[in-house]
């Protein structure tokens, strides 16, 4: 069968390709029919900006254009080759999966490579698309485990930095503090409980202090991937408190004052990238990221996880060549964007 997807053929363009899905998948392949599917804002937007710091890695970590964006495809499987009951026995013909597979109207994965993902009944389509990336945002509370009480400052408040401030929150973080520059993320995040703070016209560092006795956060969510948000989140910690880089900082950082804001305050200074956990472990190693997602499927199927207010636009597969420059060149007027297949 014939299916088409996104392609990034060089920096900011955007293409239909059309590629052949066998009749008869290999042995340990899938095919799953589009539901729907979120663009990322961060890596995704990051590859077709061309700021991506593969472009200048003397190592990259994979091939950047071209490129098929996506990795919160949400489908219907269709199809399934003779070796996956062995890995997934309780995976059925037109069960919804969550998979890392591109925009497009299908998709063929290998499980043993990526892992497809059950959706509970209770679950949406969207719910499912939202788990992507609340997986990856669940590494930033893994690396820095809180006690009851201690306060937790976001830098940042689109999808990631939202599902990091209910995260931690639901982890016992009091109080919960989230700065952004944008208008609508901030009454976003105020509807959801969060204190917010407006960048643009206040100190950050300085409110957070007051905000914390004069302390600064216990643990401080830097999730832009903005390096110029680096030094300001440092400067926003309490002494011995703890740094985390969830948003992937897209160039260096300029003038950092590691003696002051690190070495003398007593920081731990500490990367969240998702891929640093294995997908599943052996027994006795309790959290991987097979296990975190399905802790995420029972928070977002229960409610303690709110995501009604995260997706902004649901748009058409027509639409989807031109989203990403929108988000490049008018990011105030989105939150999450979600392309509807069918």
């Amino acid at each position: 069968m014939l299916a088409k997807r996104l392609l990034f053929p060089a920096v900011r363009q955007v293409v239909w390709e059309t590629f052949e899905i066998p009749d008869r998948p290999d042995s340990y392949t899938i095919v799953a029919e589009a539901l729907c599917s979120l663009v990322s804002a961060g890596t995704e937007l990051a590859i077709y900006t061309g700021t991506h710091t593969n472009f200048t890695s003397a190592t990259p970590t994979f091939q950047t254009i071209p490129f098929h964006p996506g990795y919160a495809f949400v489908g219907r499987v269709t199809a399934m080759g003779e070796g996956v009951p062995e890995h997934y026995p309780t995976l059925k013909l037109g069960q919804r999966v969550l998979l890392m597979a591109a925009h497009g109207t299908a998709a063929a994965v290998d499980v043993r490579q990526r892992p497809p993902v059950i959706l509970p009944d209770a679950v949406s389509d969207a719910q499912g698309a939202l788990m992507r990336m609340a997986s990856i945002v669940l590494t930033a509370a893994r690396v820095a485990p809180l006690q009851l009480g201690e306060s937790v400052a976001v830098y940042g408040l689109g999808i990631v930095g939202h599902l990091a401030a209910q995260l931690f929150h639901l982890n016992g973080a009091h109080p919960i503090i989230g700065v952004d520059r944008i208008p609508a993320r901030l009454e976003i995040a105020e509807e959801y409980g969060i204190t917010t703070l407006d960048a643009n016209d206040t100190d950050t560092p300085q409110a957070i202090r007051r905000l914390t006795d004069g302390r600064g956060a216990d643990v401080v969510v830097e999730a832009t991937g903005n390096p110029a948000v680096v030094t300001p989140a440092l400067q926003s910690v309490a002494m011995g408190g703890r740094a985390v880089l969830l948003g992937s900082t897209r160039g260096p950082v300029d003038q950092l004052d590691v003696y002051t804001l690190i070495h003398r305050n007593r920081v731990r200074l500490i990367g969240a990238h998702e891929m640093a956990q294995g997908y599943d472990y052996a027994q006795g190693i309790r959290w991987s990221r097979a296990e975190n997602l399905r802790l995420l499927g029972s928070l977002f199927a229960s409610g303690r996880i709110r995501s009604d207010a995260l997706i902004s636009h649901t748009i058409a597969p027509d639409e989807a060549l031109t989203i990403h420059e929108k988000l490049s060149t008018r990011p105030e007027e989105y939150m999450g964007v979600l392309i509807q297949w069918t």
